[in-house]
């Protein structure tokens, strides 16, 4: 069919296997430059793969065996958090997607169709191809109708959108994009639009931060957190803050009975990595051993520590490493020894060595962690100070296989948030040129409640940003002259 009708993209909304049940065959091959034949009449070869939060992007190249004259680059944007029968959590990442792929295969320029599948073929294809259109017609038009492009589907192919809850993620989709409207930000306006964050929107109004924040407040609002774990009687007295809490579907779970499996740290998705950060707040004296054993069963290999021990007199953190190099000390059934400080500025490096107790050959897990020690509990730290600050942590992530980075501060909130922000924005900005801080908050809200309090923070993502981008046209201008 791909073949025959010179299909040149792929939409798949499904996993090969979800819930144990197998929902597609792997019609593409599993290593780069890895061929197959499907058949006896094509071959297909994946030329490129390129991971985001949500979905992939791959190249596959077919070719005809018996005319090896003839071949055709087909994409393939395969859409992984999808629920069956459900809808995924985030609604504007299925935006972000829809845009993604009508950005490289523009609606009104397609020739060949665009081929959009899931496990059926009705409920989550239905859905996408009813917001596809919609969101096309919402650029040429004034007015909607979501059940009649829906009814004129099902004339097409049975039960297209097949559930109520589907119907209901479209209209709250156009929705969401009707109120946020376009949040990206190109790298040649960054400088333009973040002096203009500050100004008002009309003349006695609230300005454009302000505009941003209360329609990220008002869409919270509507976001239906579950806090059971956090709030357990077993585990309150584990949370720093009583309002700082992990939403349940996002938090990190420990192995061990109900209680001990508990921790206030959530997952929170990258730029091109699910969960590729952990956000937590500085360990309680009783929390410490928790912590460490989140280390140890996720191999985390990278802290990032926004805070200090204590702040404005209050502890923001138990000093959970030994305090000395050389020293050990004891976390349950781990030990971690400190191998090296270095300290320079506001950074401090410490690298680190966790083992378990009663192995007679223990693994080791290498842990690096870098503290900023100048972010004040209340206020934002110098540009200079974050952009080394991820300088140091980009080279420690190039260096170790951990997965997750573990991003800590007082709350696990205010200051992790902001912080995995920026982080994950400038990733964006290197690759494609654009940023959207808004709908990043907007994400990050999902899995932490709370991220990006006030304006000041808010501006202070766009600051670092724009920052980075007249850094970076400095030195090329500077090596051009040279």
């Amino acid at each position: 069919m791909v073949w025959e009708y010179e299909i040149e993209a792929i939409v798949m909304l499904t996993k090969c296997v979800e819930m144990t049940r197998e929902k597609s065959a792997q019609y593409w091959p599993e290593s780069l430059c890895e061929t197959i034949t499907p058949g006896d009449r094509l071959s297909v070869t994946l030329s490129s793969s390129t991971p985001y939060a949500e979905y992939y992007v791959r190249k596959l190249l077919v070719k005809h065996l018996t005319e090896s004259d003839k071949s055709v680059t087909v994409t393939q944007f395969h859409y992984t958090a999808w629920p069956d029968h459900g809808v995924p959590d985030n609604v504007m990442a299925v935006i972000r997607f829809i845009c993604h792929v009508r950005k490289l295969f523009p609606a009104a320029s397609q020739d060949q169709p665009l081929l959009v599948h899931c496990s059926a073929g009705v409920g989550r294809t239905g859905t996408f191809i009813t917001l596809d259109m919609m969101m096309q017609q919402m650029k040429a038009e004034a007015t909607l109708s979501v059940c009649q492009c829906v009814r004129n589907l099902r004339t097409q192919r049975m039960k297209m959108v097949q559930t109520p809850i589907q119907y209901e993620f479209i209209h709250q989709a156009l929705s969401e994009l009707v109120v946020c409207g376009e949040t990206e930000v190109t790298a040649s306006s960054l400088r333009s639009f973040t002096e203009s964050l500050r100004d008002p929107v009309t003349d006695s109004g609230p300005t454009l931060s302000q505009q941003h924040l209360k329609v990220l407040e008002y869409l919270s609002m509507q976001q239906r957190c579950d806090f059971t774990g956090a709030k357990a009687e077993a585990n309150i007295s584990k949370n720093r803050f009583p309002d700082k809490l992990p939403s349940e579907v996002y938090r990190v779970s420990l192995t061990g009975n109900s209680g001990s499996e508990y921790i206030n740290a959530s997952f929170i998705n990258g730029y091109k990595q699910r969960d590729a950060y952990i956000a937590t707040q500085g360990p309680l004296e009783e929390t410490v051993e928790d912590f460490w054993r989140m280390m140890w069963e996720y191999q985390c290999g990278c802290i990032v520590m926004l805070c200090q021990l204590k702040e404005d007199g209050q502890e923001s953190s138990y000093p959970y490493w030994p305090g000395e190099e050389g020293e050990e000390m004891v976390c349950g059934r781990l030990s971690v020894r400190l191998v090296k400080v270095r300290g320079h500025g506001d950074i401090v490096e410490r690298r680190m060595e966790v083992k378990e107790n009663k192995s007679i050959y223990p693994d080791i897990l290498c842990v690096k962690m870098i503290q900023l020690t100048s972010w004040p509990l209340e206020g934002l730290p110098h540009l200079t100070a974050i952009m080394s600050l991820i300088d140091k942590l980009n080279h420690v992530l190039m260096s170790t296989s951990s997965k997750q980075t573990v991003v800590m501060c007082s709350d696990g909130v205010v200051r992790s948030g902001t912080f995995l922000v920026i982080h994950s924005q400038l990733e964006r900005l290197k690759t494609e040129g654009v940023v959207d801080v808004f709908q990043a908050i907007k994400s990050a809200h999902i899995h932490r409640p709370g991220v990006i309090p006030n304006t000041d923070h808010y501006v202070f993502c766009y600051e670092v940003l724009a920052d980075f981008v007249e850094r970076m046209e400095a030195y090329h201008n500077f090596k051009t002259l040279m």
